[in-house]
């Protein structure tokens, strides 16, 4: 209080029993229960009400959100912020952002985080409000108080300095109450100091104050719409439409022609919908996401799970690291139940987080995660448990640089609240940045160690090249030079039904990046392969066609005369010179550019672009496989479009005339027909 005493020239009107009443409070030797309605809520130790779920019903804020709110910004503010009020880093030393335990509502802990969050953002321009209006003394210090005052300044700014309307049975915090009537009571000087800083630096709203970046950001994540994944264990997609029509909502087909009560299903993963951002109250009330059909989650956070389920064989299990919220492990069990996989889940903090973890998977209806104590870095990797595991994905905590949303982001993923301090600023921490890019190094490094694991997902919810691409490319090139004796890893594009538009623009073929925009944050993917070099292309073809990636038809009618089982059983009693013989007889197969011709399996069929065949200057040759090594002599049924006799045998001149024109593919096109690569 003593920067509030020398601005009043050492008494504070109604300011000191506001203080004795807070120390009172905190040590717990007076009740304020009779100044404070407690109805819906109970009473810490503190004197501080609990808000229980659904307590919190009102469109404002009230004493309890200033209190909670104030707690944060005063453990995430920076130092200094402006040049006429020097902050006691004393005060924030030591401290972490609370946990907020207390508030069971999930909405009144949403207002928390966001009043937090624009104090923060705002807190240049509220501190030299402070100053300029006379409410602080340029030589004064602020103290513990500084706070509370920020947070309730900063909503009086966001309701243009209107006098807040208490809510029903609001409760009532003594402390709270004197510096929000003693601020109102500056409200004129308040207004013309803002007025002043608009002027100065030419703003046409309070927004136009913030950095660029912050504010582009922000206007990212105001636009958002809402993703939703479907529990598939509970309902299919099918039903969870129906239920969605039946109770006032309509389907449109695009994300662009979203609005109030509308849906659409998202075109990159199949079992997740998208929803207007002012349809989200009503959407966390449905009976579908209380049940736990449907679950809220940022996109980025899904095509992690999606991109791993693109490569496991049944049998296969996964280890995720790290769980966060669980909601990511979650759908990664639901994409993989079909697979009777078991997915290894590190990162648990302690057992209450455990407890927790396990409880939201049973409300699911899962049961094949198991959530590890261990630490992943200490596990065994010829451990028993990890003998099935072929696939591990790594979401890190990273620098979250590409969310448009930090409250929804701690919400939903459990995050650390220090993400609004990181994202209420422009500028970048380089130390944190070059910490966070040596942990996900050795991360990864310690993922591809595991003796049976195929692949390794690497998914990112930021946008620095450190974070993604120099990550992937270097831990590749380290371990690679390291190996002997094993297949090596490279680099291979996400398994993602990627429009054209998103095609171009990827920078690189070998991965998957999305910068922030209004529909959908930022985020990296990648995934690192040990890929067995000896499997021939037809394997490539079953496996990318067993997964949907390509259509490989089955020959029917009775034209159709089975093959002779010769290709490989006959090979293996053959001598080596009569193999050798055979292969090289076989090497007029009419394969070329990607496509089979149409004595292969009947109708032409165009095989994914791995297997395209670049046009060079020299002369086009067909490419050998080991399954179609003889197909070529003959037809099997009419060919008008090549004017070729049935059952005459073809030429080494009629195959030449009869090669198709090479389809160009550009690189980036590469990631949409990209097979599964291992068995």
């Amino acid at each position: 209080m003593a920067l509030l005493s020398q601005h009043y020239g050492g008494s504070v009107p109604g300011m000191m029993k506001a203080y004795s009443s807070l120390a009172s409070a905190t040590n717990g030797k007076t009740s304020v229960s009779t100044s404070m309605s407690n109805k819906g809520s109970e009473i810490l130790a503190d004197n501080i009400p609990i808000l229980l779920e659904d307590s919190d019903h009102g469109h404002g804020c009230n004493h309890v959100i200033y209190h909670y709110a104030s707690q944060v910004f005063a453990s995430l503010r920076p130092a200094n912020r402006t040049d006429k009020l020097v902050l006691d880093v004393d005060l924030r030393a030591g401290k972490e952002p609370p946990k907020l335990t207390a508030i069971k509502d999930e909405r009144a802990k949403r207002k928390v985080y966001d009043l937090a969050f624009a104090t923060l953002k705002y807190q240049p321009l509220l501190e030299d409000m402070l100053v300029d209006s006379g409410y602080y003394g340029y030589d004064t210090v602020p103290d513990e108080n500084h706070g509370v005052i920020m947070v309730i300044l900063c909503d009086m700014l966001n309701r243009r300095f209107a006098k807040r309307l208490p809510q029903l049975n609001e409760s009532v915090i003594p402390y709270v109450q004197e510096f929000e009537d003693d601020l109102f009571r500056h409200t004129t000087k308040l207004n013309a100091s803002l007025a002043r800083n608009r002027i100065k630096f030419q703003a046409r709203s309070v927004e136009c104050l913030l950095p660029e970046k912050v504010r582009e950001r922000e206007e990212c994540g105001t636009k958002m719409p809402i993703y939703a994944w479907v529990n598939q264990l509970k309902n299919s997609v099918e039903e969870v439409t129906d239920h969605l029509i039946e109770d006032g909502y309509s389907k449109v087909n695009s994300v662009n022609s979203l609005g109030e009560y509308n849906f659409t299903l998202d075109t990159q993963c199949p079992n997740i919908m998208v929803f207007d951002a002012q349809n989200r109250n009503a959407l966390e009330d449905s009976y579908l996401v209380r049940n736990g059909s449907l679950i809220i989650q940022a996109k980025s956070c899904c095509l992690g799970p999606h991109s791993v389920k693109s490569l496991l064989n049944e049998g296969d299990d996964v280890i995720h690291v790290y769980t966060g919220s669980g909601w990511t492990t979650d759908h990664l069990s639901t994409l993989t139940s079909q697979e009777h996989s078991t997915v290894f889940a590190f990162g648990v903090k302690n057992e209450e987080h455990q407890e927790q973890l396990m409880a939201n998977a049973k409300k699911l209806g899962i049961n094949n995660i198991k959530f590890l104590l261990e630490n992943f870095f200490e596990v065994q990797h010829l451990d028993s448990r990890f003998k099935n595991v072929k696939v591990v994905l790594v979401t890190p905590k990273d620098s979250r640089s590409g969310v448009t949303n930090p409250v929804e982001y701690i919400i939903h993923e459990g995050a650390d609240a220090s993400i609004l301090r990181e994202l209420s600023q422009e500028q970048v921490d380089t130390d944190k940045l070059d910490v966070l890019v040596s942990q996900h190094m050795e991360l990864l490094k310690n993922a591809m160690k595991f003796p049976r694991v195929q692949a390794v997902v690497y998914s990112t919810s930021s946008i620095f090249k450190e974070e993604n691409e120099n990550v992937v490319t270097k831990v590749t090139e380290y371990i690679n030079a390291r190996m002997t004796g094993k297949n090596a890893f490279r680099l291979i594009p996400p398994v993602l039904p990627l429009s054209p538009a998103d095609l171009e623009e990827q920078p690189s073929s070998k991965f998957f990046k999305k910068p922030p925009s209004s529909t959908m944050g930022g985020c990296f993917l990648s995934v690192m392969s040990r890929e067995d070099e000896s499997m021939s292309a037809s394997d490539v073809l079953a496996r990318a066609a067993a997964k949907g990636l390509c259509s490989i038809p089955a020959p029917h009618g009775d034209d159709h005369k089975p093959k002779k089982k010769t290709s490989k059983t006959s090979q293996k009693l053959l001598p080596k010179s009569a193999s050798s013989k055979k292969e090289k007889k076989g090497a007029k197969s009419p394969k070329i550019g990607g496509q089979s011709s149409d004595h292969d399996h009947g109708v032409p069929v165009k095989g994914p672009s791995l297997l395209v065949k670049k046009p060079s200057s020299k002369r086009i040759r067909p490419i050998r496989t080991a399954s179609l090594m003889f197909a070529h002599h003959f037809t099997n049924h009419s060919n008008t479009e090549r004017q070729q006799p049935y059952g005459v045998p073809m030429t080494k001149a009629s195959l030449v005339r009869a090669q198709p024109k090479v389809e160009i593919i550009l690189p980036h096109q590469e990631s949409m027909y990209h097979p599964k690569p291992f068995l």
